[in-house]
């Protein structure tokens, strides 16, 4: 399956996430909709919803 390529520019602000697979670039409305239940979080993969928990897990136990 193609991964479907848009430009960023027009949806900013973003994240980019480091992960094992290579480097993926969302934007924040996007997450924000996932969180919200507006969209489901199937939309984002096994290893870039890791890497978001492993950075807020950082975050709120410094």
């Amino acid at each position: 399956m193609a991964a479907e390529i848009h430009d960023l520019a027009d949806h900013r602000p973003h994240l980019t996430i480091a992960v094992d697979d290579g480097v993926h670039v969302m934007p924040v409305a996007l997450v924000r909709e996932v969180i919200a239940g507006d969209k489901p979080s199937s939309i984002l993969t096994e290893p870039v919803v890791r890497r978001i928990i492993e950075e807020w897990i950082e975050r709120v136990t410094a």
